[in-house]
């Protein structure tokens, strides 16, 4: 039996996707993902799922969705496409808001936890520009703050090393509210932190919008 494929976005309906992502235009995303849901007969869960950065010679950043709201801090975005992967079917055949409930659909913690082409997850993109809300949310919907990126950095070590304003805020954060991690695993000021730690300007601009993205690993892809 041939194995499923999920259903690709042309390239301007990704381009577009992309573009209300980073510039965090929840209602022209939520436009635009409903056109192509409709377009392509999907739920717009597998929509998300599909709609990855990767240009028609297989490079790209191969970033999803989610990282670019979470780089930009934009949380309006990031609550949307998260509640994208949330509908928890109960046994009366009623449905729980993701207001109130973690998600549930197996698919979630994969999508969340999706790496970019230098390993990054929106987990890293989020806690290294400080954006504590946005880390919050993301690691209650499933983030994972262990995994590491091709820098060999979770997202901890990447904010711990940020100058960015309120990284530190939320290394603490997952440092205290998250298993798996290490106090002082990136150690702030460690011995190489001064000349691994490397990408602090690194920002694109489009259209007045700044996509801010600090880590080392994306740095190295450049």
């Amino acid at each position: 039996m041939p194995t499923a494929t999920l259903p690709t976005p042309t390239p301007e309906e990704l381009e577009d996707l992309i573009y209300f992502s980073r510039t965090g235009d929840v209602e022209s995303l939520k436009e635009t993902i409903e056109a192509v849901s409709t377009n392509h007969k999907s739920p717009a869960s597998v929509i998300l799922a599909s709609a990855i950065d990767i240009d028609a010679d297989g490079l790209g950043s191969q970033a999803s969705l989610l990282h670019y709201p979470a780089a930009n801090g934009n949380l309006e975005a990031v609550k949307y496409l998260l509640s994208l992967l949330v509908v928890e079917t109960q046994p009366t055949g009623e449905s729980t808001s993701t207001e109130t409930q973690p998600p549930v659909d197996k698919s979630a913690p994969q999508l969340v936890n999706h790496q970019n082409v230098s390993g990054n997850t929106p987990l890293h993109w989020a806690a290294v520009n400080g954006h504590l809300e946005v880390v919050r949310l993301l690691v209650q919907h499933g983030a994972d703050p262990t995994i590491v990126n091709a820098a060999g950095r979770d997202a901890v070590v990447e904010a711990e090393f940020s100058a960015r304003e309120g990284a530190d805020k939320c290394a603490e954060w997952m440092l205290k509210n998250c298993d798996g991690l290490e106090k002082g695993i990136g150690g702030g000021a460690g011995e190489g932190s001064a000349g691994e730690r490397e990408g602090d300007d690194l920002a694109e601009e489009e259209d007045g919008e700044s996509e801010t993205i600090d880590t080392a690993a994306d740095k190295q892809q450049t």
